[in-house]
């Protein structure tokens, strides 16, 4: 017989932990991708999906990674030669600037230090520049460094600018305030299985009126089928009487999931679950300084569900391994160009609540004491406990 697995707990930037209600409702009988239940379910799953987004746009439920929705939005709204400004203070930003390139648009990168957020009087001087600039695209929560970029600033300035406005929100979707409207965003991409706390595998994706209104008047189509938003567009109008308005097959096993967690996050409030979120990490912020840590990001652009924390070259992997050998929590190495010279520790819906922050905190002061750092426990546990009690 094999070794028995135990299940980690996942205080990553994603996957995260899922909540009970949510894994209960994939125990349903495998509903077909069609028909006219399932059309019910899914427009209840948009319907919900939108409020969280904050938009009267349309939205759809993307069946695949955060990632390739980026894509999908970047090849949809600029075109093969065209500009695109993409703001890069982290590696996810930078993943951006490479989906750029690789679907052929001329990339204006504007690049702040990792932990920094690119000011916005950069971009303008930028604009003025490259006055044939098509797009602006940035991440919204960069959990490599754990920065939460200023989007809403941002997307004065595309609107300004008549720019379609890009937004990755993966690892934002849920936790943080997003108007998608009031802001200008042209294309939003959420993700269930990070703050939503739901499983991995479908993305929403939130649309501007004005990008359809594009879409449907351009010259040119994206390379990739399945991508073309043109054609997610037909089967929307073709096939939604039938409970099918999407071109392909999509998990629905996912998508239910996907529901069962966006109402549970409507019904706390999404004022409520901001300021969870806000506080959780402060109180984890100030926790990791009485440990004698350094946070990379600033305290004014710090990230709500993901904190990464400075170490010496090359620990990082030591104190992740211990972490998840003796405690069974499982943390993150650092990313780009924080690699082992980091770690990073989720905050994100089911985890963002003292039940799983307190043992975090804990098993981090013990593994340090391991492995040499004087730390201490009970400062940063008090620290914790200070802010969460004001």
């Amino acid at each position: 017989m094999g070794k028995p697995i135990h299940r980690p707990i996942l205080m990553i930037p994603g996957p995260t932990e899922v909540l009970p209600e949510v894994l209960s409702s994939m125990s349903m009988p495998l509903y077909p991708h069609y028909g006219k239940e399932w059309g019910e379910i899914y427009e209840e799953t948009v319907k919900f999906a939108g409020q969280v987004f904050n938009t009267n746009g349309t939205v759809i439920i993307f069946p695949g990674p955060g990632s390739a929705a980026i894509e999908m939005g970047i090849s949809n709204l600029i075109a093969p030669g065209e500009k695109i400004i993409v703001i890069s203070n982290g590696f996810f930003g930078e993943r951006m600037v490479e989906i750029a390139r690789h679907v052929g648009c001329r990339v204006v990168e504007v690049e702040a230090e990792y932990g920094e957020v690119v000011h916005p009087q950069n971009i303008e001087e930028l604009l003025k520049m490259h006055k044939d600039v098509k797009g602006l695209a940035v991440v919204h929560n960069e959990t490599s460094t754990g920065v939460l970029n200023p989007i809403k600033m941002y997307g004065k300035i595309a609107k300004e600018y008549n720019l379609f406005y890009i937004v990755d929100a993966i690892s934002s979707y849920g936790a943080t305030e997003i108007q998608v409207d009031d802001w200008g965003i042209d294309f939003c991409v959420g993700y269930a299985g990070k703050a939503l706390s739901s499983v991995p595998g479908v993305s929403p994706v939130a649309i501007s009126p004005e990008a359809f209104r594009y879409i449907e008047k351009r010259a040119w189509k994206p390379s990739s089928w399945f991508l073309d938003l043109s054609v997610w567009k037909y089967y929307m109008d073709e096939w939604k009487t039938i409970g099918h308005p999407y071109p392909t097959t999509v998990p629905t096993h996912s998508i239910v999931a996907l529901r069962e967690a966006l109402k549970i996050a409507l019904t706390e409030g999404l004022e409520n679950r901001y300021r969870r979120h806000e506080v959780m990490a402060s109180a984890f912020r100030k926790a990791i300084k009485a440990l004698k840590l350094e946070v990379v990001a600033t305290e004014e652009h710090a990230s709500p569900t993901v904190t990464a924390v400075k170490c010496a070259e090359n620990t990082s992997s030591r104190i992740a391994r211990t972490m998840l050998e003796k405690f069974g929590i499982m943390i993150s190495g650092g990313l780009g160009k924080l690699t082992g010279k980091s770690f990073r520790i989720g905050h994100m819906g089911l985890t963002a609540t003292p039940r799983y922050l307190v043992y975090t905190i804990s098993a981090l002061a013990n593994t340090l004491s391991n492995l040499g750092y004087t730390v201490d426990q009970e400062k940063a546990l008090e620290e914790f406990y200070k802010v969460i009690e004001v």
